[in-house]
C-alpha cells in the first residue's frame, strides 16, 4: 500500500501550468492555440455574458440586486480564465502530437487552478468595483 500523500488539486494544477509554460512551442503554434483557445471560451462563455445584460437592461441598477450583477460577472471572468487556459493546453496537446513532456499535461487540473487563480481573481474584482463605482456616478 502506497501511504504517500498525493497533492491536492491546487498543487498539481500549479505544478501542471509551470510545466506547460516551460514547454517550448514554435512561435505559430504557440499564438495559434492561445488564439482558439480564447475564442472558443469566449463563445461558450459569450450566453451567459448575454444573459446576464439581459437582466441588467430588465431590472435597471437596481441597488439591491446590483451585487448580485457584480458576483455574476466576476464568476463568469473567472471561469472564462479557467476555460481559456484549459482549451489552450488541449489544443496544443491535439496540434503537437509527438511532444511527450505537453501530451503528459494534465488539462483538468490547470482549469481548476486557473478557475480559482487568487491573482487573477483580485486583478478582475478590482476592475469590476471600479467599473461599477464609476457607472454609479459615485467619484
Amino acid at each position: 500500500m502506497d501511504n504517500q500523500k498525493q497533492p491536492n488539486f491546487w498543487l498539481r494544477g500549479k505544478r501542471e501550468t509551470k510545466k506547460f509554460y516551460e514547454i517550448r512551442l514554435n512561435r505559430s503554434t504557440s499564438i495559434a492555440t492561445f488564439i482558439f483557445g480564447f475564442l472558443l471560451a469566449a463563445v461558450i462563455v459569450l450566453p451567459i455574458g448575454i444573459l446576464i445584460y439581459q437582466f441588467l437592461v430588465i431590472f435597471g441598477y437596481n441597488l439591491a440586486v446590483f451585487g448580485l450583477y457584480l458576483t455574476l460577472i466576476w464568476l463568469a471572468l473567472m471561469f472564462f480564465n479557467g476555460l481559456s487556459n484549459y482549451l489552450t493546453v488541449k489544443i496544443a496537446q491535439a496540434s503537437v502530437k509527438d511532444m511527450l513532456n505537453l501530451q503528459a499535461i494534465e488539462a483538468g487540473y490547470i482549469f481548476w487552478y486557473q478557475l480559482l487563480n487568487i491573482g487573477f481573481g483580485l486583478f478582475s474584482l478590482i476592475i469590476i468595483i471600479i467599473s461599477a463605482i464609476q457607472i454609479l456616478g459615485a467619484r
